[in-house]
């Protein structure tokens, strides 16, 4: 019956988008706009030292940080939602309902990571479209899949901690950009060139999507020990701040 619920909900979650078609152009074209700046802006950069492969160009050398970068996105969005919901009192309803708080919450957290990964994967699309070619196959698609959807489960927990935090949504975004801004500078690679950013790099969750991504779809061994160190990482990472997450929202919510 719990599956059955959620099930449920994570439907009412995704039937949102195509009744709200500016939201759905939004988790269309921010993804496809996003590569197409990055290609346009760094294609024509070239010949970097620390390239995996010397003939690639800057853009293809970010991808993976692009990816990744598309997804640390979905926590704001979700922190605006639940707090646009608890003004409106939609939160105080919910709990009137036989919905229990953790089926409300799976449902949103499955929803989310699903549209995430969605918008991820866009950005792929975009690029083999613009000429770029992963490596990996069909396995390392699969294992890449896998690391933006850990990625996703984090921002969404990101998101839920915002939203216990913040009483109305001016005061939510600007908490989610304290998480959003360093992740975008240093777990995307863009700043990641000195030992002192690398390190700094290693507290970003979305450093280890892009350090695993890039050796998938840049050296196509997907068997690199590296990876599965980053999974479990990346895992850990993923439990311990959804279920912060979770807890402080519970507490907070529907106060």
């Amino acid at each position: 019956m719990k599956t059955q619920k959620i099930r449920a909900l994570v439907g009412v979650e995704l039937k949102k988008l195509y009744r709200d078609p500016m939201t759905l152009a939004v988790l269309l074209f921010m993804p496809i706009g996003l590569a197409l700046v990055f290609y346009f802006a760094l294609s024509g950069i070239t010949g970097n030292d620390y390239y995996p492969d010397p003939s690639m160009n800057h853009f293809e050398y970010l991808l993976p940080g692009v990816m990744g970068y598309a997804i640390i996105y979905m926590g704001m969005m979700v922190a605006l939602a639940l707090v646009d919901y608890r003004q409106i009192g939609l939160l105080k309803r919910v709990e009137a309902t036989p919905v229990s708080p953790s089926e409300y919450m799976g449902s949103l957290i499955i929803a989310n990571m699903a549209i995430a990964v969605f918008q991820a994967l866009i950005v792929l699309l975009m690029a083999r479209i613009l000429g770029y070619e992963p490596l990996g196959g069909v396995v390392g698609l699969l294992l890449a899949t896998v690391f933006l959807a850990l990625l996703a489960i984090t921002a969404v927990g990101l998101g839920l901690i915002t939203a216990a935090v913040a009483k109305e949504s001016g005061a939510a975004s600007g908490i989610a950009m304290i998480f959003i801004v360093p992740m975008m500078i240093f777990g995307t690679l863009l700043a990641v060139f000195d030992d002192m950013t690398r390190t700094i790099a290693h507290f970003m969750p979305n450093f280890y999507v892009t350090d695993s991504l890039s050796i998938i779809f840049h050296t196509g061994s997907i068997s690199d020990p590296v990876i599965w160190r980053n999974l479990l990482i990346l895992a850990a990472i993923s439990v311990v701040v959804v279920v912060v997450g979770i807890q402080l929202f519970k507490r907070n919510a529907y106060r």
